[in-house]
C-alpha cells in the first residue's frame, strides 16, 4: 500500500469526532422511586430499550466516512512492486527521449546522468519498464551509455512505428514519453502519440548566435579575383553583444567582421589567392552554443564556368571553331573538346555543362554517369536519338521516329525562351526565314519539360528538362550538314554560349557542398597506369578507402560530422567536398518554444517534472473506490437517521 498524499495521514484523529459527540450526547439516568418490588422486571425492561442499536450502526458509519475521507485525500494505491501485484507484468511504459541532435549538442553534454538513472530506478521499483532513446533515430537503449551525441536532424519517420518494431507497445495499459531538450520540433513530434502521456524537460539555449545558411558568387571567378559571401545570421532573444565573423580560406585567415545584435546579413569579400578549389570555412564567434557557429564551402576558382564538348569527328569542325571564337574574345568560358574515343576523360566533377553532339554514340554505363551528373547540378546538352536511356532521362514515353523532309522546316519560338536568355538575335533569324531544319525525330507528341522552339507543325525542336538540381537540353536534330544548318547561320555558336551562361548558378555550387546525412559522389579521372587505392579523409582526420562502381563513381555515405571531406589517391588530394549542418538545425534557439497542446506537460525544472511522472504511478489507485464506499455510506447513515426513535432491541 502506498499514499500519493501522506500529508493528510495527519488528519487521522479527526475520526474521534463522531465518538465525542456522541458520548457528550448521552441522556443521564433518572433516579426513579420504587414503591415496592413489583415494578422492578419492569425497570429492568425499560433500561435494556434504552440500549438503542441505531445510535450505534450510526457511530461506527460517521467514524468510518471520516476515516475514508481522509484516506481518500491522502490517495492510497496497491504497489505493483509488493505481492499484491494484481497482473504478472508491467502495466506502465515510459519512454525518455533524449535530444542529441546537432542544435542541442551542448546541453546534451551536459545533461545530469546521474539524475536520469536515479530517476529510471525509481520508476523501475515502482513497476515501471523504462526505455531510453535519442532523437536522431528512436532506437531504444536500457541505459543512457548508449546514446550519443550526432550533427544530425531529428528523425523523421513515424514514432508508433519505430518504437512497434521494438518493443510490443499492447502490453502496456499506460505509455508515456518524456522529452528532454531544447524544446525545437517536439509539439509537432509528439502531438501524434495518441493516448500517451507525454512530458517535456525544457532545457533551453538561452544566448546563441548562427550561421544560418551562406550564398556563394557564381562559377567563373580566377586567380586574382576578388568575390562577394552573403552571409544569413540569426540571434536567440537574450543575445546581445556584438559577434565576431572570422573568414579562413585554404586554411589562411582572409577576413574578419565584427557583427552587431541586430544584423541578419552580411556581405563579407574575399580574394581568390591560389588556383583552384577555394576550401572556405566561417566561423561566428562568442556565444554560448557551438554547434552553429561554423559555415564550410567549396568553390572552384578554375579560371572559367565549364564547357566539355563530347563531338563526333565531321567536316567542318565546328566545336573548334567555337572554342577559337570564345578565347578569341576572352569570354569567361573554359571549353574543353573530345573526341568519343576519350570520353573517360570528362571531368564530370566540375560541374557547368557538357554538350554531347551524337547522342546515339553513347553506352549505357556512359547514360549512368551523366544521369549522376545532371542529378548533381549539371547541364546536359543532347543531339539526336540516344534511344531508350535517352527518353527516360527527358521524360518521354513513345519512341522518337526519324523524319527527314527534303524542304527544311521553318521554326518559331515559344513564350518562355526570352525567360531563359537573350533570344533577340535568334528570333531576328527565324524572323528573316533563315533558320531552317531538314531532319529531326517525331516524339509522338510527347512533351519536353519546358520546350523553348517549336517547328512550324507545333513539333518541339529545343527544350529543357529538370532532373533533381540539373537541368537537360535537347535538340530534336542530329548536329550535322545533313540535318541543319544552324552552324552556318552563325547563331549556333551564339546559343550554345547563352545555354552556358543561363545555366543555374546555385546548382554548379551545390554539388560541392553537402548536409550531414548525405552521400557524397566523386568522379574522379579515370587512369588506367595508376593502381593507387582511393580514400576520403574526414574532418576528423579519418579515412576510408573506396573503390569506383562500373561507372566510375566513388559514393561516400559516411557524412556524419562537418567539415571538408577529401577524395585523395596516395597523398595527392583529387576533389573535396564540404558537408554542414542543415539549415534548419543551424537557426539560432530562444528560451521558450510554443506549446500548444494542453495534453503536454512542459516544465523546466527536473524535480517538478520527475514528481508529476512519479505520481502517475504504477499503482492501482484504491481513492475512487473509497470515494464510491464514502458515497454508499452516506445513503446508509441517511436512511438509518429517518427511522423513527422508538424502534429499539427486542430482548
Amino acid at each position: 500500500m502506498i499514499f500519493l498524499n501522506p500529508i493528510f495521514l495527519w488528519f487521522l484523529p479527526l475520526i474521534s469526532i463522531p465518538i465525542i459527540i456522541h458520548l457528550l450526547a448521552k441522556r443521564k439516568s433518572k433516579l426513579i422511586d420504587f414503591p415496592s418490588l413489583k415494578f422492578l422486571r419492569l425497570l429492568e425492561q425499560d433500561a435494556l430499550r434504552k440500549f438503542n442499536v441505531k445510535q450505534l450502526i450510526l457511530l461506527i458509519i460517521r467514524t468510518l466516512m471520516i476515516l475514508l475521507i481522509i484516506l481518500a485525500f491522502a490517495r492510497p494505491g496497491l504497489d505493483q512492486s509488493s505481492e499484491f501485484r494484481l497482473n504478472s507484468g508491467s502495466i506502465d511504459l515510459l519512454i525518455i527521449a533524449l535530444d542529441n541532435t546537432a542544435s542541442n549538442q551542448s546541453n546534451f553534454e551536459n545533461v545530469d546522468r546521474a539524475l536520469i538513472e536515479e530517476f529510471s530506478k525509481g520508476l523501475i521499483e515502482k513497476g515501471f519498464t523504462i526505455a531510453l532513446c535519442g532523437l536522431t533515430d528512436f532506437q531504444l537503449h536500457e541505459d543512457i551509455d548508449g546514446i550519443f551525441a550526432e550533427h544530425a536532424d531529428i528523425y523523421q519517420g513515424d514514432l508508433i512505428t519505430a518504437f512497434s518494431d521494438q518493443i510490443d507497445l499492447d502490453q502496456f495499459e499506460r505509455k508515456s514519453i518524456l522529452w528532454i531538450g531544447d524544446g525545437q520540433d517536439v509539439r509537432d513530434r509528439i502531438q501524434d502519440l495518441e493516448g500517451w502521456m507525454k512530458y517535456v524537460l525544457v532545457t533551453p539555449v538561452d544566448n546563441d548566435a548562427a550561421i544560418t545558411n551562406l550564398r556563394l558568387p557564381a562559377q567563373g571567378i580566377r586567380l586574382g579575383d576578388t568575390y562577394e559571401l552573403t552571409i544569413d545570421l540569426a540571434h536567440s532573444f537574450d543575445s546581445q553583444d556584438a559577434l565576431s565573423l572570422e573568414l579562413m580560406i585554404n586554411e589562411k585567415r582572409q577576413n574578419q567582421l565584427v557583427v552587431e545584435r541586430n544584423k541578419n546579413s552580411v556581405l563579407m569579400t574575399a580574394r581568390v589567392e591560389e588556383d583552384g578549389y577555394q576550401s572556405g570555412q566561417l566561423l561566428l564567434s562568442t556565444d554560448e552554443a557551438s554547434y552553429n557557429n561554423t559555415r564550410y564551402f567549396i568553390l572552384p576558382a578554375e579560371g572559367e564556368t565549364p564547357i566539355q564538348i563530347l563531338r563526333s569527328k565531321q567536316y567542318l569542325d565546328f566545336w573548334t571553331l567555337l572554342k577559337a571564337s570564345v578565347e578569341e574574345q576572352q569570354l569567361n568560358l573554359d571549353i574543353r573538346v573530345w573526341d568519343y574515343a576519350e570520353i573517360d576523360n570528362l571531368d564530370l566533377s566540375r560541374g557547368g555543362t557538357i554538350i554531347v553532339d551524337a547522342a546515339d554514340l553513347l553506352a549505357s554505363y556512359n547514360w549512368d554517369r551523366l544521369k549522376t551528373f545532371v542529378s548533381n547540378g549539371g547541364q546536359l546538352v543532347l543531339f539526336g536519338n540516344g534511344g531508350r536511356a535517352m527518353l527516360n532521362m527527358l521524360g518521354l514515353e513513345s519512341q522518337l521516329t526519324e523524319e527527314t523532309n527534303p524542304f527544311p522546316l521553318g521554326l518559331y519560338l515559344t513564350e518562355s525562351i526570352p525567360e531563359t536568355f537573350n533570344a533577340i538575335p535568334l528570333q531576328k533569324v527565324i524572323e528573316l526565314d533563315r533558320l531552317k531544319v531538314f531532319k529531326r525525330y517525331k516524339t509522338g507528341g510527347d512533351e519536353l519539360g519546358e520546350t523553348w522552339i517549336r517547328y512550324l507543325d507545333d513539333q518541339p525542336f529545343m527544350g529543357s528538362s529538370s532532373l533533381k538540381e540539373g537541368k537537360i537540353v535537347w535538340f530534336n536534330t542530329d548536329f550535322s550538314m545533313s540535318a541543319n544548318n544552324l552552324s552556318v547561320l552563325g547563331m549556333f555558336p551564339t546559343l550554345i554560349i547563352q545555354l552556358a551562361q543561363s545555366q543555374a548558378i546555385k546548382a554548379q555550387t551545390d554539388q560541392y557542398n553537402y548536409f550531414i546525412g548525405d552521400t557524397i559522389q566523386f568522379f574522379p579521372p579515370p587512369l588506367a597506369s595508376d593502381n593507387t587505392p582511393f580514400s576520403v579523409q574526414g574532418p576528423d582526420g579519418t579515412t576510408d578507402y573506396l573503390s569506383p562502381d562500373d561507372k566510375y563513381i566513388l559514393t561516400f555515405s559516411n557524412t556524419n560530422l562537418p567539415g571538408i571531406y577529401k577524395l585523395m589517391r596516395g597523398r595527392q588530394v583529387l576533389q573535396s567536398m564540404a558537408v554542414n549542418i542543415s539549415t534548419h538545425e543551424a537557426q539560432a534557439h530562444g528560451a521558450v518554444y510554443p506549446f500548444g497542446e494542453k495534453d503536454i506537460y512542459v516544465s523546466s525544472d527536473a524535480s517538478e517534472i520527475t514528481q508529476k511522472i512519479f505520481d502517475q504511478g504504477s499503482s492501482l489507485a484504491l481513492w475512487p473506490f473509497i470515494f464510491l464506499v464514502i458515497f454508499l455510506l452516506w445513503l446508509a447513515e441517511t436512511y438509518l437517521s429517518r427511522i423513527k426513535s422508538t424502534w429499539r432491541q427486542h430482548v
